[in-house]
């Protein structure tokens, strides 16, 4: 075989190589659709703000199967497009953010920021349907709860 004939079969496979692997990689990189809640969980029966709306039953039943609080309230709720390889922010109240960075896998880096700075950094998957909880006690025998879900639709 001559040696042009060989690179001309090299560079052939080099090229179909290439392109194969730029397919994978834009098949796992995705905008993702993502919703954001900020829950406050109490055993009181009311929220101590008015405006907040108690949280849809599932949600409710999933959170006391972990948690010891008898009440759960949304506070906010946002829904925000992440996108491909690329980060948003959600700004849930004047103390509590996260920013949300779309990573390879499907993982998603999340950063909790409380006043203004960031207390906590973790990378998890991710996929629709599913969600990600963060918690932590609050005074009065209260918590906040921050859920993380993919969502289906687009």
């Amino acid at each position: 075989m001559s040696r042009s004939l060989f690179s001309s079969q090299v560079s052939r496979w080099l090229l179909a190589f290439f392109f194969f692997f730029s397919v994978i990689l834009s098949v796992s990189a995705k905008e993702l659709k993502l919703e954001a809640k900020l829950i406050w969980g109490t055993n009181d029966d009311k929220s101590p703000d008015a405006s907040h709306k108690p949280v849809d039953p599932g949600t409710a039943e999933k959170l006391k199967k972990v948690f010891k609080w008898k009440n759960y309230f949304v506070v906010t709720n946002q829904v925000k497009i992440v996108p491909s390889r690329g980060s948003n922010r959600f700004d849930l109240s004047k103390q509590c953010a996260i920013e949300v960075t779309e990573l390879e896998g499907p993982r998603v880096e999340i950063k909790l920021i409380g006043e203004g700075k960031e207390v906590n950094k973790t990378i998890k998957p991710l996929s629709k349907g599913e969600s990600i909880t963060y918690g932590k006690d609050d005074k009065n025998d209260n918590a906040w709860f921050v859920i993380i879900t993919e969502l289906d639709e687009k």
